[in-house]
């Protein structure tokens, strides 16, 4: 097994010291028992992994809790097609979380493509699919949608679609997933209408080629869509371990470290692999806990996969307050140690201050290529709307070329292995013991440098440079309509002040504690504007999100008539007010 480091002398003492004693035989103990437990959330196997994780914390000397909340889940148990006026034998059909359970009978209409689940390209044209589609009036509408799109099931309900069928691009078996928008899977009383309100059920790309085929004849599809599902509270697990750094007992600060445990099937790279991964990384930064200057807390969350991250959402309600006022950052674990995982170019993102820490440790363990994503609205990234730098919502990945040779389709997790993301093959196979291994020592470096840090490492004028790339690139699209002028000059600002504080707290001018405290403010105030729309304490949807989306609408003004484009003005009004307050008072918060 491979040992190597690419550069020790980039190490700290304490980083050598770590990464030396990460082994693989704890992680690989936990990838086999976990590869016996179907953990899907609310069942008995979910609850026998969080018990393993917490006799394994106990043996470990490791401080944790249990918490066992009662979170809004949906579990999908069964679904069925049954063609009225045509002979055929489905392979494999399934239906989502979340789908409505019950079962209609109508004719198919196939509604073509919907795979960019709103995703806005930033060029004239339509913004959503399904723009130019008629009512529906209670037919079945069959998508070729790859994954498939919350977006465009809302879309094809409010169109009048009676049920929703997904053709799928795997062709032995469609992925498991979840149809609601609703971050934590539990709605505000008053927003319940949501939900999707309709049967969903996704086939194989080869069963909706011949649906599709059907459909669009002369003669037509009739079909009975089955499907069943439990929603309900239900009671979760989740399991925190808490280590205190005894360098500076006084600095209440915490990093914290999380990934789901809960999976479709065995999940063994969607996340055994991570939640292996956090074992390790417990057990060995609780030996070396009087060496952290910072305190970390990892979680395992249920839910994630049936309740659209209830697990982290409930976590973030419950210390919302402290994770504002105390948590320098968020560290997400999702399927690391991928079998073949060579890069970190495709799958794993971070927000733009982190991207020198994130970077440099990945080159200082592995010598092996990265590239910054922007963080999508997904992988229990449930501190968002809090504003906290975050970093590593997915590991590794496996070569482009080399999934392109083997024919895998685009797929979100696993390390780009679409024969197990999310299907009943993710299973031990599918995981590396040298990638994990590498996975857990360059997390361990990154997170230690957090941890130990005099200085918090987060580049916030780097994040400023981002954001005014992206408002300008929306004050060229908005043209003439709308002025982001304001907002660009209020960035710029804070730009300069941003390097002059930095260089005052690195000469020592600024004592740690107060530019600490300013260095987590600024990721607040920035990380808000980058990713969020809603409230501090809410939650926006799982949809997809463009940088700095309060200001998106500003590409609708192109598409729009001068009308409509009248009240896109009064909201980007309305959103640059709040933005430039929100940066001057940031300002005025940075030391002087």
């Amino acid at each position: 097994m491979s040992e190597a480091i690419t550069d020790r002398s980039a190490l700290s003492d304490v980083e050598r010291r770590v990464v030396d004693e990460i082994s693989i035989d704890e992680p690989w103990d936990l990838l086999e028992e976990f590869s016996e437990l179907n953990r899907l959330s609310g069942s008995e196997d979910e609850r026998a992994a969080a018990s393993y994780l917490t006799g394994r914390l106990d043996a470990l000397g490791v401080e944790h809790q249990r918490f066992d909340p009662e979170l809004y889940i949906s579990q999908p148990h069964d679904a069925s097609i049954r063609t009225i006026n045509k002979t055929f034998e489905p392979g494999i059909v399934k239906t989502v979380g979340f789908s409505a359970s019950t079962t209609v009978e109508a004719e198919v209409e196939y509604v073509g493509t919907a795979s960019s689940d709103l995703v806005d390209d930033g060029e004239a044209g339509p913004r959503e699919p399904f723009a130019e589609l008629d009512d529906l009036e209670g037919r079945i509408a069959l998508v070729d949608g790859g994954s498939f799109s919350i977006g465009a099931t809302t879309l094809l309900e409010e169109k009048g679609a009676g049920g929703v069928i997904a053709i799928h691009e795997h062709r032995r078996e469609p992925h498991d997933g979840i149809a609601t928008p609703v971050w934590g899977g539990a709605p505000p009383y008053d927003e319940r209408e949501r939900i999707p309100d309709v049967p969903i059920a996704n086939v194989t790309k080869h069963d909706g080629e011949i649906l599709r085929e059907w459909a669009e004849s002369e003669e037509g599809l009739e079909l009975e869509l089955s499907t069943d599902l439990t929603t309900d509270w239900m009671a979760c697990p989740i399991v925190e371990a808490r280590i205190e750094g005894g360098a500076a007992p006084e600095n209440d600060d915490f990093l914290l470290l999380h990934g789901h445990y809960d999976s479709w099937y065995v999940g063994i790279t969607d996340n055994a692999t991570g939640d292996a991964g956090m074992l390790e990384l417990a057990r060995v930064l609780e030996k070396h806990s009087d060496e952290l200057k910072r305190d970390i807390r990892i979680c395992w969350w249920p839910a994630h996969s049936t309740g659209r991250y209830a697990g982290s959402t409930w976590y973030t309600d419950e210390h919302a307050l402290e994770i504002a006022e105390r948590c320098v950052a968020q560290v997400n674990m999702d399927s690391p140690g991928a079998k073949d995982s060579a890069e970190y170019t495709d799958m794993s993102c971070w927000t733009p201050e982190a991207h020198g820490l994130v970077t440099d440790a990945i080159d200082d363990v592995a010598g092996i290529p990265s590239a910054e994503q922007f963080p999508p609205r997904a992988g229990d990234y449930s501190l968002d709307n809090i504003g906290v730098t975050g970093f590593f919502m997915l590991g590794s990945n496996i070569p482009e070329e080399v999934r392109e040779e083997r024919g895998y389709h685009p797929v979100g997790g696993c390390g780009g292995n679409s024969d197990a993301w999310h299907v009943s093959t993710d299973t031990l196979d599918k995981a590396g013991k040298d990638e994990l291994l590498r996975d857990i020592r360059i997390y361990a470096v990154s997170i230690l440098r957090v941890l130990n840090a005099e200085l918090l490492p987060f580049d916030h004028a780097r994040y400023a440079d981002r954001l005014i790339d992206q408002v300008e690139e929306y004050d060229d699209a908005a043209g003439d309509a709308f002025d982001f002028g304001p907002t660009l000059d209020e960035l710029r600002a804070l730009r300069e002040e941003i390097g002059s504080f930095r260089e005052r707290a690195e000469a020592g001018e600024i004592d740690p504690e107060t530019a600490n405290r300013a260095i987590t403010d600024l990721s607040r105030t920035l990380t808000r504007l980058y990713l969020v729309e809603d409230g501090q304490f809410e939650q926006d949807p799982a949809t997809s999100r463009n940088p700095v989306p309060r200001y998106d609408p500003a590409h609708d003004l192109a598409r729009v008539g001068e009308d409509d484009a009248r009240f896109i003005q009064v909201q980007l009004k309305r959103a640059q007010n709040e933005t430039v307050y929100e940066l001057r008072q940031a300002r005025n918060r940075l030391p002087n």
